[in-house]
């Protein structure tokens, strides 16, 4: 089975993402939570979108630290943003969740992981929704390392699980059970599954 590249998958999510925040009265409502790790760093935004109207708060801090400090919205937005520009990225599976390797303290010093969950919904449509973790590299020397060790961890064949998938219709409301951490040692919680 073919392991799953993901660059072009991120690539729509990050247009969904900008569209609910340049256009927001074309949804009845959206929440998109992501966070990313890098260089020992970790970084995170929540947008709520309702009634027309878009909240985003941001966090950010060592993963060392127990408490993120809140960020600006330009600071914090454009941590993760470079994410979405990286030339190599895959997901892990479900298996990820269930490994005494947790992606946050095996990956590799040059990987991004970044995990993003986003329900929107567009007026008059039913409501999507994706929850996804993903690793991202600058240059494919970094990647194929990851994938070489990691390979059992990775989503092959674009099936990535149950508690991880891609788009599908949001047929158990608007409750999302992974809340994206303000600190490392809830970051790392968070991954457990429920």
């Amino acid at each position: 089975m073919p392991i799953t590249s993901y660059t072009m998958y991120v690539r729509d999510l990050k247009q969904v993402i900008d569209r609910i925040r340049d256009r927001p009265f074309d949804y009845e409502n959206a929440l998109i939570q992501m966070a990313i790790c890098k260089n020992g760093y970790g970084y995170k935004c929540r947008d709520v979108l309702s009634r027309g109207r878009l909240y985003s708060e941001h966090h950010g801090g060592r993963l060392s630290d127990d408490n993120w400090r809140p960020y600006t919205e330009e600071l914090g937005r454009n941590e993760i943003d470079e994410f979405f520009v990286l030339p190599e990225i895959y997901a892990y599976s479900d298996r990820a969740l269930h490994t005494p390797k947790n992606p946050l303290s095996t990956a590799h010093w040059d990987a991004t992981v970044a995990i993003a969950e986003v329900l929107v919904q567009e007026r008059g449509a039913i409501a999507r929704r994706q929850r996804m973790l993903f690793v991202g590299f600058a240059d494919s020397i970094h990647a194929e390392f990851f994938l070489a060790v990691d390979h059992d961890l990775v989503v092959y064949d674009n099936n990535p699980g149950s508690q991880f998938f891609e788009w599908k219709t949001d047929d158990a409301g608007t409750e999302f059970s992974i809340d994206v951490a303000t600190s490392r040692r809830n970051f790392n919680e968070g991954f457990q599954t429920r």
